[in-house]
């Protein structure tokens, strides 16, 4: 005769069938949610053309995959080494994202037409958003402010569920069981809820980021309007990307006249400590842009750093005899773009300035320390009748051109 539980009505084998029942869906759920969470910020990017920089000032360019467990860059053109290995990817595992990487950039002009189409309806509808997705963030920022009182509530159910059921019951020990997939899932389900920070989603502001390749410390500076913040990672979009005059930087050849000046003036290196004066001296700037620019020769690579504080878009390197090489790279302030120097050398790299872009960077190094215009925020009833917000999430949109939406540039 089958034992029968006298508290609950289940027989011994219902209840181990139950318990194993809750083991299995716990670690699949668990699973599933754990593989399939990717960060906020870091999910703008995916499948767009990115320059994604590291602490060490080193450039990696390509289309971006983000992944649960960490990042992979696939690079536009298949890379052969030193030693003949040819490598079409780069991969970066979480412990290396949490402690290496340092910015992520996108620029417009460097994306395909579909890239670029699906950037601009992503803008929209981030700075823009219907209001079903505001009422999921709604949800998500309360669940978040009272994450403790729900976790809290969870281990009341499961201790009265526990306290209900017989000392050694097979049921009875996998309470925790029950309490890992509660917390797993309201982890992944609140948002990472910052009140300083969400009162200016939408809204211009200036980011600060420490430069590790500048001996001084300096800041470095980044404009643009709050797109959304993670608990890792705080993502900032402008709508038009503004760029300044094409100019060409000649590379150095011969590694003998690494004992020469700097691109940059005196004035120039006196100014920015970043300028090495043991570069080699290549042909005198033609334009301002030109001086914030440096190339070195170091062994058989060449280093070209942007010593200035603007990014610099790399459109391609042209050298006479061969086909020019497109790049659609950024260097940001004090990065290093890193050249094989027997391709390099003596080649001209087409430059242009780039004053405002997309990026995403870690909370941990950046800072939204600044507020830029205030927008101001109107009430429910009156963006009913607004046919177009500045950037600021609105209830209705409205077609002027027939079937565009409006949209305020930056």
């Amino acid at each position: 005769m089958i034992a029968q539980n006298t508290v609950t009505g289940l027989s011994a084998g219902t209840i181990f069938y139950l318990t194993l029942l809750l083991v299995f869906l716990t670690a699949i759920i668990t699973a599933v949610v754990t593989k399939w969470s990717r960060d906020k910020c870091l999910k703008f990017f995916t499948r767009y053309h990115i320059t994604l920089e590291r602490t060490t000032g080193q450039m990696i360019w390509g289309t971006l995959r983000v992944f649960s467990s960490g990042l992979e860059v696939l690079f536009d053109h298949p890379y052969t080494d030193t030693r003949g290995r040819r490598k079409t990817s780069f991969m970066m595992y979480q412990p290396e994202v949490d402690t290496q990487l340092m910015l992520i950039v996108r620029y417009h002009d460097e994306l395909s037409a579909k890239q670029q189409a699906r950037r601009r309806r992503q803008v929209l509808h981030t700075f823009n958003p219907g209001p079903l997705r505001r009422i999921w963030r709604a949800v998500r920022n309360f669940v978040n402010t009272l994450r403790d009182a729900f976790n809290a509530a969870i281990g009341v159910v499961v201790n009265s569920y526990q306290s209900s059921i017989p000392a050694g019951s097979t049921l009875a020990t996998q309470a925790g069981q029950v309490t890992q997939l509660g917390q797993t899932l309201l982890g992944k389900f609140a948002n990472a809820y910052e009140p300083l920070l969400e009162q200016y989603i939408g809204q211009p502001v200036l980011m600060e980021m420490p430069d590790p390749q500048n001996p001084t410390k300096l800041m470095r500076s980044f404009t643009g309007y709050l797109a959304d913040y993670t608990q890792g990672f705080v993502a900032i979009f402008n709508v038009e990307h503004e760029a300044g005059e094409k100019f060409e930087l000649l590379l150095p050849t011969d590694p003998a006249s690494s004992s020469g000046g700097s691109i940059a003036t005196t004035s120039d290196a006196t100014a920015n400590p970043a300028t090495h004066s043991d570069s080699p001296a290549i042909k005198a700037p033609v334009s301002p842009e030109q001086r914030n620019m440096q190339a070195r020769l170091e062994g058989t690579r060449l280093k070209v750093q942007n010593i200035g504080y603007e990014p610099v878009a790399v459109l391609r390197l042209q050298r006479t005899g061969f086909e020019p090489l497109s790049f659609g790279c950024i260097i940001p302030p004090s990065a290093i773009l890193d050249l094989p120097a027997s391709d390099a050398a003596g080649a001209h790299l087409i430059c242009r300035p780039v004053r405002r872009l997309d990026l995403v960077a870690p909370r941990k190094l950046a800072t939204i320390r600044h507020a830029g215009d205030l927008v101001p925020r109107r009430s429910l009833v009156d963006e009913l009748y607004q046919e177009a917000l500045p950037l600021v999430p609105r209830i209705l949109k409205h077609d002027d051109d027939g079937g565009n939406d409006n949209v305020t540039e930056i």
